[in-house]
């Protein structure tokens, strides 16, 4: 937090004094580009906190990771398709495993925020999932490296305090946060993997 702040100091300090109308507006521009990082890295030291808090508290359910991922993505269709892409989802019916939904839920938007967030306008997103016997797997996955593509965006989690959160959410559920190879026609590909929810 200190980086964002200590620049927003500076540059509202550099508007108090004469400054021409082209470096005003960069000035003012930065102040707010630096006040949406802070509040990006704020909101993710508290999902952190929040996720220890989640999981000394509240006991395991069975959760249907593809009505989670139905709903995510239905939440975040219009951004996908203000960013000029599309989001879509390719789950079976039910994907159940036993854990805190909250947590699961902030993970899955994690990525998917990612993925609007850092890769460029056109880029086209999919939420997977699947299972292979006692493992399931939940995946986001884009086709923002694609050849002739302009650069994405500045990241703004370049702690990636987002990453760290998630690899906290999936230790809690006995499963790991990984990078696989991405299926075509996508470039970049980030799985959640965790035991399937036994039935009884």
């Amino acid at each position: 937090l200190r980086t964002p702040l200590a620049s927003i100091s500076l540059h509202a300090q550099a508007l108090e004094g004469e400054l021409g109308d082209a470096e005003r507006r960069q000035s003012v521009q930065r102040i707010r580009a630096d006040a949406v990082r802070a509040g990006h890295v704020l909101g993710q030291i508290l999902a952190l906190a929040r996720s220890n808090r989640v999981a000394m508290s509240q006991q395991m359910q069975s959760v249907d990771l593809a009505q989670m991922a139905r709903t995510v993505a239905g939440e975040y269709a219009q951004a996908a398709w203000a960013h000029g892409g599309s989001l879509s989802v390719e789950m079976p019916e039910q994907l159940r495993v036993e854990g805190h939904a909250t947590l699961l839920e902030v993970a899955l938007r994690n990525l998917v925020e990612n993925a609007l967030r850092h890769t460029p306008p056109g880029t086209q997103i999919e939420i997977q999932g699947g299972s292979t016997g006692k493992q399931c797997w939940l995946q986001v996955c884009d086709d923002g490296g694609r050849a002739g593509q302009t650069a994405a965006p500045e990241p703004v989690d370049s702690l990636h305090l987002g990453h760290e959160i998630i690899a906290r959410i999936m230790a809690l559920h006995q499963g790991e946060f990984a990078q696989p190879a991405a299926p075509a026609p996508y470039t970049t590909c980030y799985r959640l993997g965790m035991p399937t929810a036994q039935v009884i």
